[in-house]
């Protein structure tokens, strides 16, 4: 059966220093429960919120970069509802009703659909800056089962990015690919690192043809976006083919078993008594435009893939140097210092990030990846045929992966200027494993080679070279 999706994305602006409207910390990952409070982000009578600037403009630069309309002003609303989590028993939010006005109106996201290579599109139907309530812990069994449960309010004032679609998406993939795109883009864009610990959710809503909308809470993970709406589009197809019925609902995803679960009766708009925030004066955003237009138009993630594109870079390497931001910047500071862009593009999307796969270094941290000066050299001394691709991939880069700020003069193989000589040494001494190669044994080149290497002591050779050099030498015979 045909499915609409739409999608409510939350994003925590983890890099926005502070809370929405305190000074406390906007990352308080790692704190002790309920040490990362004030007066304000707790609810206490009488505390006043002030806006946090960069949540503002960072907001503004996303609403840029998704095409969306931008107001003249802001307008931050109540939001009403009681849950233990939420101190204050109402969230600042923005709604486009009821007096408020969001940051954003309409807009498109264009992702990147990796199986097609085909851009596609999804309608916002509006951005919203929201405080994030605290966390609620559950015992065993999680929400709906457990029997206790704590709450911990150092989350609580977070600034969210709310993402709202509209239903064009048609299948749980796509919703996938949508949500890590705009997760790059925010990253880009120095908003958010998605990586950390419930820096986003989503919540899906879900229809089948026949049937009422259901929204699917807390989605914690892109791979569970994909599993959640499969599931919950299975679900509905089989009740409306075996004739019943499916009612207008919100289910919670449980992760462990793979399933939504009955959660409440779906709330409308109006049961959240949306009114302007009494506290908080409209904020004009004109002042504030230019910088979140430069930040927008220099940090756009797919510009920057088509510019690989453009160096002559396969769109596979491209996208795989784009979806990990420290790699792409690494490789245009060094084609821009003149490293060659094919050689910096293989050695930086696939052999040096497979050394940090294979030792579990993230890839995401700046830290792993070596200076664009060390990538402008071993480009050099490859082009200029100093080394073999195969001695820097062999011997230099899984050194550089476990310590990006050696000293590249190290690392590099030794040339034995008396190569030929030891060879020739070697080929008499060996003279069994000759005629074994010369009868057509293949292995007895592995043996020769290593036989050279081992005389040639300590110095690091490039088995490739040595190789070829006895293969010239015997080709002779």
């Amino acid at each position: 059966m045909k499915a609409m999706i739409g999608l409510e994305i939350h994003v925590q602006m983890t890099e926005a220093g502070s809370k929405l409207f305190c000074d406390c910390k906007a990352n308080y990952r790692g704190m002790e429960p309920n040490s990362n409070i004030c007066p304000v982000c707790i609810g206490l009578p009488g505390a006043l919120p002030v806006v946090n600037k960069r949540s503002v403009e960072l907001a503004l630069a996303a609403s840029l970069a998704f095409n969306c309309h931008v107001p003249d002003y802001i307008v931050f609303t109540r939001k009403h509802y009681f849950y233990p989590d939420l101190p204050k028993n109402y969230q600042i939010s923005m709604y486009e009703r009821a007096g408020g006005v969001p940051i954003c109106r309409g807009g498109k996201v264009r992702y990147l659909d990796i199986h097609s290579w085909e851009w596609k599109e999804c309608r916002l139907r509006r951005i919203n800056i929201e405080e994030d309530p605290g966390r609620t812990i559950y015992g065993e069994g999680g929400i709906l089962r457990s029997s206790e449960a704590y709450v911990d309010y150092n989350r609580s004032g977070v600034p969210l990015l709310e993402i709202i679609t509209e239903p064009d998406l048609k299948s749980a993939r796509e919703a996938r690919q949508l949500v890590e795109y705009v997760l790059l883009v925010l990253e880009y864009l120095g908003a958010t690192n998605p990586r950390l610990e419930g820096a986003f959710r989503v919540d899906a809503n879900v229809s089948v043809e026949g049937g009422e909308r259901v929204e699917v809470k807390n989605i914690g993970s892109t791979l569970d976006v994909e599993k959640a709406i499969n599931f919950e589009i299975m679900r509905q197809s089989a009740i409306i083919s075996s004739g019943g019925k499916v009612e207008r609902e919100t289910r919670h995803w449980d992760a462990e078993r793979g399933s939504t679960r009955p959660l409440r009766q779906k709330e409308q708009e109006e049961d959240y008594l949306y009114f302007p925030d009494p506290d908080l004066p409209a904020i004009a955003l004109r002042d504030m435009l230019p910088k979140a237009k430069a930040i927008a138009s220099s940090s756009d993630p797919a510009a920057l893939f088509e510019k690989a594109i453009s160096l002559g870079v396969q769109r596979e390497l491209a996208w795989s140097m784009v979806t990990a931001r420290p790699s792409l910047m690494l490789y245009l500071e060094a084609v821009e210092r003149g490293a060659d862009p094919q050689l910096a593009a293989r050695i930086i999307a696939v052999d040096y990030k497979g050394e940090l796969r294979e030792r579990e270094k993230d890839p995401h941290d700046p830290a792993n990846w070596p200076s664009a000066d060390t990538i402008v050299e071993l480009s050099r001394l490859m082009k200029e045929g100093a080394y073999t691709y195969d001695a820097i991939k062999g011997i230099v880069l899984p050194k550089l992966a476990e310590n990006p700020a050696a000293d590249l003069k190290l690392l590099l193989p030794q040339r034995a200027e008396n190569l030929e000589q030891v060879i020739e040494e070697v080929l008499k001494r060996e003279e069994r494993a000759v005629k074994d190669y010369l009868s057509g044994k293949a292995q007895a080149l592995n043996y020769l080679v290593g036989a050279v290497i081992r005389a040639a002591g300590k110095r690091a050779l490039d088995p490739r070279a040595i190789r070829e050099a006895i293969e010239r030498r015997l080709a002779k015979k």
